[in-house]
């Protein structure tokens, strides 16, 4: 009886397996085959946020120690329009002694303009003043991250486009994406790299030197997104 019983088992499992080898196979063979191709896309933004790094030093105006200067300053920037209480804030301070009841201070602040005008006019207020010590120390976006995100759709569909001119050049078409590896992006900011010499008067930039003129020129962010993807490969 359990030897039936075995058989019988055996037989079932038997016409099982084969009803689902026959079901699944046109489906595999269909999709065994697939292409992998990598997208690119890319996105120029004009910074509309310029961090400005500033030191004041005890000494760089005669007669005034560093919270005068800082006063003067404040007063100077909220003229030309800056919003003090929003784009300026203290990064760092420090005193050390230099003789009895005297102490050589230096501060330094990070301040945030939204475009090369208030730049240009930052960095002449402060040469006049004698503070030596300002530069450009990174730049960004307001809306960096839907930047972001656009670029990287973007290349996506690119890498689908690519898929389907390669399956069709083989009398194919590009299915359902099966895989997708996001690459991340690279990011190629201009800055830090522009200082001013108020002393020569100059625009330094990339390291090279050029005659100031009215109004800063101020690169591009440049965003790059890279994707991989692998989409089925259909029979027409």
């Amino acid at each position: 009886m359990k030897k039936l019983i075995s058989i019988t088992a055996a037989i079932l499992a038997a016409g099982f397996i084969s009803v689902t080898a026959q079901a699944q196979t046109p489906d595999a063979n269909r999709y065994r085959e697939s292409i992998q191709v990598n997208g690119k896309a890319e996105k120029r933004v004009a910074p509309d946020e310029i961090y400005v790094a500033i030191t004041l030093r005890t000494g760089d105006v005669k007669n005034m120690n560093v919270d005068q200067i800082e006063s003067m300053m404040k007063t100077q920037l909220t003229a030309i329009g800056v919003d003090i209480a929003a784009a300026l804030r203290v990064t760092t301070m420090s005193n050390a002694p230099r003789r009895r009841n005297d102490v050589d201070s230096n501060r330094s602040y990070e301040l945030k303009v939204g475009d090369t005008q208030t730049l240009d006019a930052v960095f002449a207020l402060l040469g006049d003043m004698g503070v030596s010590d300002a530069r450009v120390s990174r730049v960004g976006h307001s809306r960096m991250e839907e930047f972001r995100n656009e670029v990287r759709v973007e290349a996506i569909r690119n890498a689908r486009a690519i898929a389907c001119t390669l399956a069709e050049a083989v009398g194919q078409s590009a299915g359902a994406a099966v895989w997708i590896a996001d690459n991340g992006y690279y990011e190629n900011s201009p800055m830090p790299v522009m200082t001013r010499s108020f002393k020569a008067d100059a625009i330094m930039f990339s390291g090279v030197a050029d005659v100031a003129e009215p109004g800063l020129d101020m690169q591009d962010i440049t965003l790059t997104y890279n994707v991989t993807a692998e989409f089925i490969l259909l029979r027409d």
